[in-house]
């Protein structure tokens, strides 16, 4: 990235489980003179220090028990909002009125009307809001969309994702919201959403229809560990969807197909590895050619330091915001698409919910609890 400007002054705001991949990256892009760490907020005042050393800043970083407390002496250029999802609207808006632009852990909100109101705030404003939706950021990803989207596979006919994302129950006890109707949904909400999102960017369309069965088979909360759906899309393909976290921790997958007229890709994270197979309509194998592809993108990007980002989609994904605010443009995961991947986890708990098929976007706007076995 060419360094013409001041670097962007970023603060964090919640140093959870996710938060570590955040600082990673923004570590990477201070040393490119591109960010520069300002705050940290978290009422965990005891974590602040240990967090930062562990994610190599040396010097001292302003820490914070609350938002309010942050701006009231630090109005950073982004908020980087990665605490529960029941809590990202009410940060999100307190960052959009003081002039922060965003980037917002997945869900975006659990609430369709927040969504709308984050995005028409942002967009008065004249801010940037970023999805954590890091699928669209990994290796060969975005060199499959722009050939799918050029046609160079033809018309897609079906799709599916699957992700299988073992917790055990010390997960869900480690803190009340986890697998809560009101501030959490379950596993399609949760885990599954990115999946959701990447299809949507893969296949260049949003759903018509949903059809859903839910369940709880193995933990204690509220809300769903397993969760099945299909969506009817208005390109006219199929895409249907497991989402689960019932099973081992140790063996986390999620994997995508997608069938098209003169292709077909599959990919799958399995215990943290990444598997890729692309073949044509005469069954020769692609996958070598987008990976080259990848790699050199990235390498022009980042420089041969940074090709060791790969496994930080993160670094990507601030990487893109930094542009978008930069060239005032739409960040490739935006508000918008944030809210549509909600919109169609909140489509399977509504048709789950009436057992039947229901239209997108879904009569219900946020989630609606119901009792599951």
């Amino acid at each position: 990235m060419s360094h013409n400007k001041d670097p962007l002054s970023v603060a964090l705001i919640g140093l959870g489980r996710v938060a570590e991949q955040h600082l990673k990256a923004i570590r990477f892009w201070e040393s490119k003179g591109e960010l520069v760490l300002a705050a940290v907020v978290d009422p965990k005042q005891d974590i602040w220090t240990k967090k930062l050393q562990a994610a190599g800043f040396q010097r001292k970083i302003p820490g914070f028990n609350s938002i309010e407390d942050m701006l009231q002496q630090v109005v950073p250029d982004i908020c980087a909002i990665t605490s529960n999802s029941g809590s990202h609207f009410g940060l999100a808006e307190l960052a959009l009125q003081a002039g922060c632009h965003l980037l917002v852990e997945k869900p975006f909100t659990l609430d369709l009307d927040e969504a709308d109101q984050l995005i028409d705030l942002a967009e008065n404003k004249k801010l940037k809001i970023a999805v954590g939706h890091i699928y669209r950021y990994m290796i060969t990803i975005r060199e499959l969309q722009s050939d799918l989207a050029a046609g160079v596979f033809g018309r897609i006919l079906h799709a599916a994702v699957i992700v299988r994302w073992g917790h055990d129950q010390t997960y869900y006890n480690q803190a009340d919201w986890r697998g809560s109707w009101s501030e959490d949904g379950g596993a399609l909400m949760n885990q599954t959403v990115h999946a959701l999102d990447l299809m949507t960017y893969l296949c260049q369309a949003l759903p018509v229809t949903a059809t859903a069965e839910i369940a709880r088979l193995r933990h204690d909360i509220e809300a769903e560990d397993y969760g099945l759906g299909i969506f009817c899309l208005n390109n006219g393909a199929l895409l249907s969807v497991e989402g689960t976290t019932a099973g081992f921790p140790g063996n986390k997958e999620a994997s995508f197909f997608l069938q098209a007229e003169n292709g077909t890709i599959r990919a799958s994270i399995y215990q943290g590895k990444l598997n890729f197979k692309i073949l044509d309509k005469d069954g020769r194998s692609l996958g070598r050619k987008y990976i080259r592809r990848s790699l050199a993108n990235l390498k022009k990007r980042y420089g041969l330091r940074g090709l060791s980002q790969i496994k930080n989609p993160h670094t990507a994904i601030y990487d893109d915001l930094i542009t978008a605010i930069r060239k005032d443009q739409e960040p490739l995961a935006s508000g918008i698409s944030g809210r549509d991947a909600v919109a169609m986890v909140l489509s399977l708990y509504q048709a789950a919910r009436e057992k039947r098929t229901v239209d997108f976007p879904p009569t219900d706007r946020k989630i609606t609890p119901q009792d599951i076995s």
